[in-house]
C-alpha cells in the first residue's frame, strides 16, 4: 500500500480547520443576528409605545374652574364635551398657553406701568400653575395600568392599553428569539434635563422682554423646562412641541431641582423582553424610550372686541376723555369714584325672565379695596387682550391707548319726534385684534338703543358720578314729558348736566362651564362690532358712519330691578327719556300718582345679546363679538319750569336720553 502524501494530509487539514473557523464564524453571525434582531424588535415596540402614550396625553383634558378645560393641547371649541349651557363648544386652553399669557400680559402691565394689571396677571399665573399641577394628576393617573383620561368629546382615553397594544403589534419577529413579557409595560410622567422648543412664540415685537436671547429661546419660541422669569415671578414652560416625537430616554428625569415648579409632560415607556437561547438559556432585558406630546395651534381668528361708548357724546370739558389712556387717569380715579361690582345670576340679565343682579363681594383688584371707576376700566380692557393669548402686539397696544378718539358726528336735532334743540351725537369706539395681534380700531355712531344685556355669571359694573364736569352744561325746551301714563306736561325742560355715569360690562371675567354661566365666559354675538373683513392694519383714524333702525320700545309690566335710594330712579319721561340704569325701561302697574314706577323691560329685541343657542363652533370663535363695553351716561334732569308737577316726584327725576 502506498504511503500518503505529506502534502494531501496537509490539504486536508487546512480545509478542516477553514471549514470549522466559516463554521464559528457562521454561528457568531447567526448569533450576532439574533441578538441584533432581538435588539431592534425592542427598540421598535418600546418606541411605539412611548409615541402610542404621548399622542394619548395630547388629547386628555380636565376643567378648572375659573379657567375652563385645560390639557397639554390647545383646541378649537369643536368638542361635544365642552359644550356650554347655550349647547355651544368651549376651546380647550395648553397649559403652556396658560403660562405664555400669564407672561406676555405681564410684560404688558409692566410697559403701561399699570399696576392692577400687575396683579391681575399674577393671578392668572397662580391659577395657571394650579391648573397645571391639577393636569399633571390627571395624567399620572391615567398613565397607570388601567388609568385613564377623557378628551374634549368625552371619550375615554387610556395611554397604557394604547401604549401596550403598540409594543405587542411592533414587535418585528423576524428571529422568533424575543418575546414581551405580559404587563411590565410601564409607563411615568417626566421632564427633560435638556430644553426643547415650544410652541409658545416671544413677546412680539422683538426685544420686547430683553431677558431673553439664544440661551432660554429656540427659534423664536420659549424653551421648555428652562425659567424665565419677569417682574419677580417663574415662567417654567412644559416640554411640548408641535408634533409627537420621541426624545433621548437618557434625558428623562422625574423632575429638575433647579426649577421653581415644572409640569411633567414627558413620557418614559419601560418593558421587558425576554430573550431565548436554546444553547445559554432565557434571560431578560429592559427597552426604554421616551416621547414628548404635542399641542395643536389654536389660532382663536376673532378674539373679541372692546368697545369704550359714549351714547350721548364724548366728555369733552374740563374731565375730558380723550384717548383709552385717559380712562385710568385722575378724572377716573377720585375718591368719590368708587364703584358697585355684580355678577347676574339665573340667565342673562335682564332678557331671561327669572335674571337678576347680585351684589359680588369678590372684587378681583385687591390693590384697589375702593374699587374707583379707573379700575373698573382697567379690569374691563385686562379680560380683553387677555383674550387675545400669546399673539397680542406688545407696541400695537400701547400705541393704541395713546391714539387719540375719533370725532364724533355733529350734533343731532332732540327730541327725535318735535326737535327743539341739538345734543351731541352717539359715537361708539371699538377695539379688536387682527390674525397677527395688531389692534385695530374704527368708530361708529352710536344711539342709546339697542342697550346691551349681561350675560349669566359675568360681571357688570357701577359708578355713579364717576365724571362730574365732563361738559358745559345746558337745556332743551319746551320739551313735552309724560310723567306717569295719562299724565303729561307740554312744556318741560330737560337739563343735560356735567356728569357722567360708568357703566361696565364684561362677559369674560368667569370662564368655563363650572363657572361661567350659560355661556361659559365666551364673547357675546355683536353685529355692531363685527363690520367687514379687517386689513392687518393699524389703528384707522377715519371713523365709519352708517345708519340703522331699531325697534320701537314696548311699555307692558314684567318686572323691575331695585336700585340704592342715593342714585335716584328717575322718572323721566318714556321713551324719551329713561331712569338712571343702563338698560330699556317701561311702565309698571299703577295704583296711584304717587306709586308709579318704570321697570325693566325684558323684551329681547331691545338689547345686543346672544344669539339663540345651538350647538357645535359658535360663531363668535370667528366672527367678532362683545368682550367688554365701558359705557358712559350722560345725567339729564327732568324740570317742570310751569305747573311744578315734577316737584312732586323730588329725586326722581334724573336719568338718560332714551331716544334720539
Amino acid at each position: 500500500m502506498p504511503a500518503r502524501g505529506k502534502k494531501g494530509n496537509l490539504l486536508i487539514l487546512i480545509t478542516c480547520v477553514i471549514a470549522g473557523i466559516v463554521l464559528l464564524l457562521l454561528f457568531f453571525v447567526l448569533g450576532y443576528m439574533r441578538i441584533v434582531g432581538s435588539s431592534m424588535e425592542q427598540k421598535t415596540a418600546i418606541e411605539a409605545a412611548a409615541l402610542a402614550a404621548a399622542r394619548d396625553i395630547s388629547r386628555i383634558v380636565v376643567e378648572i374652574p375659573g379657567i375652563g378645560f385645560v390639557g397639554i393641547s390647545d383646541s378649537a371649541p369643536n368638542g361635544s364635551a365642552t359644550a356650554a349651557a347655550d349647547g355651544f363648544d368651549l376651546s380647550v386652553c395648553s397649559i403652556n398657553t396658560l403660562i405664555g399669557t400669564a407672561r406676555l400680559d405681564l410684560i404688558i402691565a409692566d410697559r403701561m406701568d399699570i399696576p392692577e394689571w400687575e396683579e391681575l396677571a399674577r393671578a392668572d399665573l397662580a391659577r395657571a400653575v394650579q391648573a397645571g399641577t391639577q393636569l399633571e394628576a390627571a395624567l399620572d393617573a391615567a398613565v397607570t395600568p388601567g388609568g385613564m383620561g377623557v378628551d374634549k368629546d368625552g371619550q375615554r382615553v387610556s395611554p397604557y392599553q394604547s401604549a401596550e397594544a403598540a409594543y405587542v403589534q411592533n414587535q418585528i419577529r423576524l428571529t422568533g428569539s424575543s418575546s414581551y413579557v405580559p404587563g411590565s409595560l410601564s409607563l411615568e410622567m417626566g421632564v427633560l434635563g435638556e430644553p426643547t422648543r415650544t410652541t409658545i412664540p416671544l413677546p412680539n415685537p422683538t426685544g420686547a422682554d430683553p431677558s431673553l436671547n439664544n440661551s432660554n429661546t429656540i427659534g423664536g419660541f420659549y424653551s421648555s423646562y428652562t425659567n424665565l422669569p419677569f417682574k419677580g415671578e417663574d415662567f417654567v414652560f412644559a416640554g411640548i412641541g408641535d408634533s409627537v416625537t420621541l426624545v433621548e430616554h437618557k434625558r428623562w428625569r422625574r423632575s429638575l431641582d433647579i426649577l421653581p415648579y415644572q409640569f411633567r409632560s414627558i413620557v418614559r415607556a419601560q418593558a421587558v423582553q425576554e430573550l431565548h437561547d436554546a444553547r445559554s438559556g432565557d434571560r431578560q432585558v429592559q427597552a426604554v424610550a421616551a416621547a414628548q406630546p404635542a399641542s395643536v395651534f389654536d389660532p382663536r381668528p376673532a378674539p373679541g372686541a372692546l368697545t369704550i361708548s359714549f351714547p350721548d357724546g364724548r366728555p369733552d370739558g374740563p374731565e375730558s376723555l380723550n384717548r383709552p389712556l385717559d380712562l385710568y387717569g385722575a378724572n377716573l380715579s377720585q375718591g368719590s369714584d368708587s364703584s358697585d361690582y355684580y355678577f347676574i345670576q339665573d340667565g342673562d340679565f335682564p332678557i331671561a325672565i327669572n335674571s337678576r343682579v347680585q351684589h359680588d363681594a369678590n372684587w378681583p383688584i385687591t390693590s384697589d379695596p375702593n374699587r374707583l371707576a379707573s379700575s373698573a376700566c382697567k379690569l374691563a380692557v385686562y379680560d380683553w387682550f387677555k383674550r387675545a393669548g400669546t399673539r397680542a402686539n406688545i407696541d400695537s397696544l400701547v400705541g393704541m391707548h395713546n391714539t387719540i378718539f375719533n370725532p364724533q358726528g355733529p350734533d343731532v336735532p332732540w327730541p327725535p319726534s318735535n326737535p327743539q334743540g341739538n345734543i351731541p351725537d352717539g359715537i361708539m369706539h371699538i377695539y379688536k385684534f387682527d390674525r397677527d395681534g395688531v389692534v385695530v380700531y374704527r368708530s361708529k355712531p352710536i344711539k342709546p338703543y339697542p342697550w346691551y344685556c349681561v350675560s349669566d355669571r359675568q360681571a357688570l359694573i357701577e359708578c355713579y358720578e364717576a365724571i362730574t364736569n365732563g361738559a358745559d352744561a345746558f337745556s332743551i325746551q319746551p320739551v313735552p314729558l309724560q310723567i306717569i301714563p295719562g299724565l303729561a306736561i307740554p312744556a318741560g325742560k330737560v337739563e343735560f348736566t356735567p356728569q357722567y355715569d360708568l357703566f361696565v360690562r364684561i362677559y369674560s371675567r368667569r370662564l368655563g362651564k363650572a363657572v361661567g354661566g350659560k355661556h361659559g365666559g365666551e364673547p357675546m354675538d355683536n353685529d355692531i362690532v363685527s363690520y367687514g373683513s379687517i386689513e392687518p392694519l393699524k389703528l384707522s383714524l377715519e371713523g365709519t358712519r352708517g345708519s340703522a333702525s331699531y325697534p320701537s320700545l314696548s311699555r307692558w309690566y314684567i318686572g323691575a330691578k331695585t336700585k340704592s335710594a342715593s342714585t335716584g330712579i328717575g322718572i323721566g319721561a318714556i321713551p324719551t327719556l329713561m331712569p338712571q340704569d343702563d338698560f330699556a325701561f317701561k311702565w309698571g302697574i299703577i295704583a296711584s300718582s304717587s306709586t308709579a314706577s318704570p321697570n325693566v323691560d325684558r323684551a329681547g329685541g331691545l338689547y345686543e345679546k346672544y344669539d339663540a343657542a345651538g350647538s357645535g363652533l359658535r360663531q363668535t370663535y370667528q366672527r367678532t363679538g362683545s368682550v367688554a363695553d365701558i359705557r358712559f351716561r350722560r345725567l339729564v334732569k327732568a324740570t317742570d319750569p310751569i305747573s311744578g308737577i315734577l316737584a312732586v316726584f323730588a329725586g326722581r327725576q334724573v336719568g338718560y336720553v332714551g331716544e334720539k
